[in-house]
């Protein structure tokens, strides 16, 4: 039987994103009582601290927080509560996530949970389902079987919706599962995830239930406060496809042939390379709380892309080089099936792991090999 449990964490932070990755980061700040099966109750709850400051021009000169260019700010001082598991743990946030939560199973199997805000995307939701099965190795499906495969949930006072799937285990791997939810609200769409180890997803599934029944978002600030912080400030306007990469709040050094494009969903940043003739080419870069399944998975999904068998852990070795020897886990594979290539290289940093992808016609992404593994060694 699950049993409720927790400790007293008083921590502050304010809210912040990622562009497209669409991240928000708060933490602790009261707690409160509830009964559960002796043990003291606890209820841990989230605001931010500061003031919400303008929106900032991402890479794309989009307001920071809006995947779709539309100036929106991130949501406005929301206090997040839950009451937390039994053997849940809070693990550090990143750029992806306001919560972060990691569940250890038997023989060092593990799962994770985190809870992320994205400015509404309440149309998109065929395309998030597509986004989940992606990282688990399934193929996209079309919109009308994507939406099939969600069905309700209670996400607090919201009405969620939730989607399951379960990777296939590729010889010398285990299996992963996935339990998601989202709801949307008028201040964004929220996300909540389960997954990790299939076996440790199953186990903690029911817990996860009753976790999301648990959530309320409330408002940290008086109306007239909040109307003050969330006025959208003006986004910079968007440069034009043709015009080079320009200056951005990133560290990181565009190469000044690439030009800066509308970034995708759940994506931090993208850039289009010269085209050689018909031939064209694009880098996109995203941002996870983890690595999404492991060099294998990921080496497998790319192959996938461009219409490659799957390889086996044995042949992987083959297929992915050390990007830098003083990260061992950062890696390079660079991929071809006929005219069309695929370079990806996976760096960790910190609590993130950023995902760097060229992918076009070979006659477009070959040449810019160089320039995109000088881009992806710096940092962003």
């Amino acid at each position: 039987m699950n049993r409720w449990m927790g400790r007293s964490t008083r921590r502050i932070a304010s809210w912040k994103t990622a562009g497209a990755a669409g991240s928000i980061a708060g933490l602790l700040l009261t707690t409160a009582c509830f009964t559960g099966c002796g043990d003291p109750p606890i209820t841990a709850q989230r605001v931010p601290k500061e003031k919400t400051p303008p929106a900032a021009a991402d890479p794309h000169g989009h307001a920071q927080g809006d995947p779709h260019g539309h100036g929106m700010t991130p949501p406005a001082r929301a206090a997040l509560e839950w009451k937390l598991p039994a053997g849940w743990k809070e693990a550090t946030t990143g750029r992806m996530a306001l919560a972060s939560f990691t569940i250890a199973g038997e023989g060092g199997a593990e799962a994770q949970v985190s809870v992320t805000a994205l400015p509404n995307v309440v149309k998109h939701e065929a395309d998030i389902v597509n986004m989940w099965r992606q990282q688990f190795d399934l193929p996209a499906v079309g919109a009308d079987e994507a939406l099939g495969a969600l069905r309700p949930v209670e996400v607090g006072a919201d009405k969620g919706r939730l989607f399951e799937a379960a990777s296939k285990a590729a010889e010398g791997a285990t299996a992963r599962r996935i339990v998601a939810a989202m709801a949307h609200r008028s201040d964004a769409s929220w996300f909540y995830k389960l997954s990790g180890d299939a076996k440790v997803v199953e186990a903690q599934k029911a817990a996860f239930i009753e976790f999301l029944k648990s959530i309320r978002i409330k408002e940290g600030v008086a109306p007239a406060e909040a109307q003050a912080e969330t006025a959208p400030a003006p986004a910079a306007p968007a440069a034009p496809a043709s015009a080079p990469a320009a200056e951005s709040t990133q560290k990181w050094k565009v190469p000044a042939q690439w030009t800066t494009v509308a970034a995708g969903m759940m994506q931090l940043a993208k850039f289009a390379v010269p085209a050689r003739g018909d031939a064209k080419a694009e880098v996109a870069v995203s941002v996870f709380p983890n690595d999404t399944g492991g060099t294998l998975g990921n080496v497998n999904r790319w192959r996938q892309q461009i219409g490659l068998e799957p390889v086996t852990e044995a042949e992987l070795l083959k297929q992915v080089t050390t990007l830098d020897p003083a990260t061992p886990q950062a890696f390079l594979v660079d991929l071809k099936n006929n005219d069309r290539q695929l370079i990806a290289a996976v760096v960790p940093r910190g609590s993130q792991w950023f995902f760097y992808k060229l992918t076009g016609a070979t006659a477009a992404v070959a040449p810019e090999k160089d320039a995109f593994v000088a881009f992806v060694k710096s940092e962003p």
